[in-house]
């Protein structure tokens, strides 16, 4: 029976508490499997999937590959959290890079660079979140992941062309709903007409909003010409 603060109550068949999860993967404790080695070098196990990367994502190469498998046998997805946004494009953006990555058009680094990479991404979204990343593990920033990895995928939109010659779409991209429409204008699966009509009925926010936003970009890019690094805006 659930009572509310005015008083009233509802008799429910069952109260879900939605406090949350651990990631786990228990296929890869199965008895008949866990203690069989996937990596000789390392003598790393089955079981070591769920408990050196399953459970905790910041392991992983850009929280998508397994490092033991520079050949990206082993990845997974939706692990990378947007404090802002939705994991669902989050998950598209990984889901492309791994396409491009089985079909051999991306190569991944070798097994140290990608555990140093690993290694340099969790401080810079600790220090980004502090005590919230070690909270919900796989913390990330919605518009500074996937823009790395549609860098990476060579599908980060040209801004500056962009500017130069579609201001109108510049204009919404940089003050319209953030959307994974604007990795879809070059680069591979690209669609750009398609990406070109979401653009022309999107909206903007108000003036105030888009004042402040451009406010804040002027100033970080000026302070990153003055040398301060840490103030660099990200493709501006």
């Amino acid at each position: 029976k659930a009572v509310f603060a005015d008083g009233s109550s509802f008799v429910a068949d069952a109260i879900v508490a939605c406090t949350g999860y651990k990631n786990t993967f228990p296929m890869f404790l199965d008895p008949k499997v866990k203690d069989d080695v996937i990596h000789a070098e390392s003598g790393a196990t089955v079981q070591d999937l769920n408990s050196c990367f399953g459970t905790n994502p910041r392991r992983l190469y850009k929280q998508i590959f397994c490092p033991l498998f520079p050949e990206g046998d082993v990845a997974f997805f939706g692990f990378a959290r947007p404090a802002f946004g939705s994991i669902p494009p989050t998950a598209e953006m990984q889901s492309r890079f791994y396409a491009l990555v089985i079909d051999g058009k991306l190569q991944l680094p070798s097994t140290d660079d990608m555990v140093a990479v690993a290694k340099r991404d969790e401080a810079n979204w600790t220090w980004r979140f502090g005590y919230d990343a070690k909270r919900v593990k796989g913390l990330v920033d919605f518009q500074l992941y996937c823009d790395d990895l549609a860098g990476q995928m060579g599908a980060l939109p040209p801004l500056m062309r962009i500017f130069l010659t579609k201001p109108r779409m510049w204009w919404k991209i940089m003050f319209g709903p953030f959307t994974m429409h604007q990795y879809r204008l070059v680069g591979p699966y690209a669609n750009p007409a398609r990406a070109a009509k979401v653009y022309a009925k999107q909206p903007v926010g108000d003036f105030l909003e888009c004042s402040i936003t451009a406010a804040f970009l002027i100033l970080a890019k000026v302070l990153s010409l003055l040398g301060f690094e840490q103030f660099t805006p990200n493709n501006f």
